[in-house]
C-alpha cells in the first residue's frame, strides 16, 4: 500500500466519523405509530409491546408537535411497523409542517412496493426510509420475518424509491445465526441495487430472540462469525459506502474504531425500555433480563452492572465524594449522605465559596473554568484537597499558591508541552490525568498522543485515567462521586409518557400509581409485574434520574479494553480506556503487560 493510499484512507475515516458523529448527536423525536406489524420476525425485540393497537391521530400529532418544541430536528416515525397505520401519509405532512429538519420511517418496506402508496409518502414529505432487510434472498429473508413473499415485496419498494430519487435509503439488518454467514452477499447484493449506507443490529437477548423456540437458531458466536463481519468491516473502507455497527461489542472492531457505536445513542436505549428502569431506580426491581446467561450477551451488561452497583452506593453511603456544577445544574438536590468531599464545578472562585459556604463538608476538590483570582484562594486552603485544571496559566499560578492542596492538570496539547518544559521533573503537588471527551473528534483535535508523551514524561508523580501500559506505572484510582445529576428533582409525569416509550400513556407505571387508590378489582387485572413491583418497598433515599445518570456513564464509567487485554497481568485492576479515546485513537494504544518473571 502506497503512503498517500494510506493517507487517503485515514482521512476517509476521519470524515466518515465526523459525519457519522453529527448524525449520532442529532436531536430526535420518535413517534411509535402503532404497536402491531405484518411481519412476525422470530429475532423481534419488541414483540413484548405489541398489543395490535394503534395511536390516535390526536395523540401522535401532539407528540409531533411536541418534539419540535423541545428542539428535535429529526422525526422518526416508527412502530410496530409505522406504515400500516391508515394516517401515516398524514403523519409525515404534520412533520415536514411542524418545521423538521429530517422526517424519517424505519419499516419493514411492505407497503411501499404499492406504487401509489410510495408516491404519496414521498409527495407528503417523507425524506429517508429505513428499509429493514435480513437476508440476501427470499430463501433466507422470508424465513426470518415469517412471511412468505416478504422479500420480493420489499425488494420491489427499495428499487421504486431509488428510482424516484428523491429519499434517502438505507438499510437496518439484524445480524443472527441464520443471516451472519450471508452478510457479505447481502450487502454486495443491495450495494449493486444502489443502496450506500447499512446499519448492522447485532441480536440482543430480548423478545423473541429470547424466546425457548428461536434462541437456538437466532444467537450467533462473534468469534465463530469473525471472517463475515471481517468482509462487511473491508466494505467499509469504500469511500462511497456507510456501515454503522449497533449494540456490537467494541474490543471486536478492533481497526476499526470509528465504527464503534458513538456512546451517545445509549440514551435512546434507556428510553426504549424507560418504564423497566423505572421500577428498578424506585422500587430496586431490577430488569426481568438481568439473568447471566443473558447479560453475558448483552452489550448493555456493563451499563446495568454501573447502574446496580451506583443504587447499592447510594443506599450504603459508599461515595467519596459529592459533585455540584453551577454551570449544569444550578440547583442542585441534596447530597443523599455527609459525603467527606465535595467535588465544585464553577466559573471561578466566587461561584465556588457561594457552594462551600453552604455545604459542611470537611475537604473540597475546585474544578473551575477560571483561576484568574488564584492569588485570593487562602480562604479555601484548609478544606481544599485537590483543584483540577486544564490551562497552563491556571496551572502555574496554583502551584505557586500557599498550600498543601494537590494540582491535579488535565492532559491536552498546551499542558503536556509545557509540562515537559516547565517541570520535566514533576513537583510535589502535581497529579495528572487525561480528560474524558463527549465527542471522539475533541479527543483528535485536543489530546497529544500518550504513548509519545509518557516515553518522554517519567516524572514521579500520580497519574489517573491512563493505563499502566502506556505510562509504565499503576494509575491511582479515581474518586468515586455522584454526580447531582444524577439524581432525581421530581417524580416523572408518567401520564406524559409517549406511545413509543415501552407502554406509553397507559403504562405500568400508571397503573402503580393506581393501585395506591385501593381498587380490588382494579388490582385483580393487572399484569403480575406491576403485581410484583406493587408489593416492593418505595425507595426514597437518593432516587436516581435515569439520563443523568446515562449520560453520567457515559461520561465517568464507559471504558473498554482490546481482546489482546485479556493477556494482560493487570486485567483483573485495570479499566481500559474510555470509549470515546479508543473511538478516535484505537485500541493500539494499550499493549498488554507481560506476567512478571519469578
Amino acid at each position: 500500500m502506497s503512503i498517500t493510499t494510506s493517507i487517503t484512507q485515514i482521512s476517509d475515516s476521519q470524515d466518515k466519523r465526523l459525519q457519522h458523529e453529527d448524525a449520532a448527536h442529532e436531536k430526535r423525536k420518535w413517534v411509535r405509530l402503532t404497536s402491531m406489524c405484518n411481519n412476525k420476525c422470530t429475532f423481534c425485540l419488541d414483540t413484548l409491546a405489541h398489543n395490535e393497537t394503534m395511536a390516535s391521530e390526536e395523540e401522535i400529532k401532539a407528540q409531533i408537535i411536541e418534539g419540535r418544541r423541545d428542539g428535535a430536528t429529526r422525526l422518526i416515525l416508527s412502530g410496530g411497523e409505522p406504515t400500516v397505520h391508515p394516517h401515516f401519509v398524514k403523519f409525515v405532512k404534520y412533520g415536514r409542517m411542524a418545521g423538521y429538519r429530517r422526517v424519517q420511517t424505519v419499516t419493514n418496506g411492505r407497503m411501499f412496493s404499492y406504487p401509489g402508496y410510495l408516491k404519496r409518502c414521498l409527495d407528503a414529505g417523507l425524506q429517508e426510509i429505513t428499509f429493514s432487510v435480513h437476508g440476501h434472498n427470499a430463501k433466507v429473508h422470508d424465513a426470518l420475518v415469517g412471511v412468505k413473499g416478504a422479500f420480493e415485496e420489499e425488494v420491489r419498494g427499495i428499487k421504486m424509491a431509488l428510482a424516484d430519487g428523491r429519499p434517502i435509503i438505507n438499510m437496518d439488518v439484524c445480524l443472527n445465526k441464520g443471516n451472519i454467514k450471508r452478510i457479505p452477499e447481502l450487502l454486495h447484493h443491495f450495494i449493486d441495487i444502489g443502496v450506500k449506507e447499512f446499519d448492522l443490529l447485532h441480536l440482543i437477548p430480548f423478545g423473541n430472540a429470547w424466546e425457548e423456540k428461536h434462541r437456538k437458531s437466532l444467537m450467533y458466536d462473534i468469534d465463530d462469525a469473525k471472517p463475515y463481519i471481517e468482509a462487511a468491516l473491508k466494505l467499509s473502507e469504500r469511500p462511497d459506502i456507510h456501515i454503522w455497527f449497533n449494540r456490537f461489542p467494541p474490543p471486536y472492531l478492533e481497526g476499526y474504531e470509528h465504527l464503534i457505536q458513538d456512546p451517545y445513542k445509549l440514551n435512546d436505549e434507556a428510553r426504549g425500555r424507560f418504564e423497566e428502569y423505572e421500577l428498578w431506580l424506585t422500587r430496586n426491581m431490577p430488569l426481568s433480563c438481568r439473568q447471566k446467561e443473558r447479560c453475558d450477551r448483552c452489550y448493555l451488561q456493563h451499563f446495568c452492572d454501573t447502574f446496580e452497583e451506583t443504587q447499592d452506593k447510594i443506599a450504603t453511603d459508599r461515595f467519596d465524594a459529592y459533585r455540584v456544577s453551577t454551570q449544569k445544574d444550578p440547583e442542585p438536590p441534596e447530597s443523599p449522605a455527609p459525603y467527606p468531599l465535595l467535588w465544585i464545578h464553577a466559573k471561578d472562585l466566587s461561584e465556588a465559596r457561594e457552594v462551600a459556604a453552604a455545604n459542611t463538608s470537611p475537604q473540597l476538590i475546585l474544578e473551575l473554568e477560571s483561576y484568574d483570582d488564584a492569588a485570593t484562594i487562602t480562604d479555601l486552603v484548609p478544606r481544599i484537597l485537590r483543584v483540577i485544571v486544564d490551562q497552563v496559566d491556571d496551572l502555574k499560578a496554583l502551584l505557586d499558591a500557599d498550600g498543601e492542596f494537590e494540582v491535579l492538570v488535565r492532559l491536552n496539547n498546551e499542558t503536556a508541552a509545557f509540562l515537559k518544559e516547565a517541570y520535566p521533573k514533576g513537583h510535589p503537588r502535581l497529579a495528572l490525568s487525561m480528560k474524558n471527551f463527549d465527542l471522539a473528534s475533541d479527543v483528535v483535535e485536543q489530546l497529544p498522543d500518550l504513548q509519545e508523551f509518557f516515553e518522554v514524561y517519567s516524572a514521579d508523580i500520580p497519574v489517573e485515567n491512563v493505563p499502566e501500559c502506556v505510562t509504565g506505572r499503576a494509575a491511582r484510582p479515581r474518586t468515586t462521586v455522584l454526580d447531582s445529576t444524577q439524581l432525581r428533582r421530581d417524580t416523572p409525569d408518567y401520564g406524559s409518557r409517549n406511545v413509543g416509550d415501552t407502554g406509553g400513556r397507559g403504562s405500568i407505571l400508571n397503573m402503580l400509581d393506581d393501585i395506591t387508590v385501593g381498587d380490588p378489582a382494579k388490582l385483580r387485572e393487572l399484569k403480575p409485574t406491576v403485581l410484583r413491583a406493587s408489593n416492593m418497598p418505595v425507595i426514597t433515599k437518593g432516587v436516581m434520574d435515569l439520563f443523568g445518570y446515562a449520560g453520567h456513564y457515559i461520561s465517568e464509567h464507559y471504558y473498554t479494553k482490546s481482546i489482546r487485554c485479556r493477556d494482560c497481568r493487570v486485567f483483573d485492576q485495570c479499566e481500559g480506556m474510555h470509549i470515546n479515546y479508543v473511538r478516535a485513537r484505537g485500541y493500539a494504544t494499550m499493549q498488554p503487560l507481560a506476567a512478571d518473571s519469578l
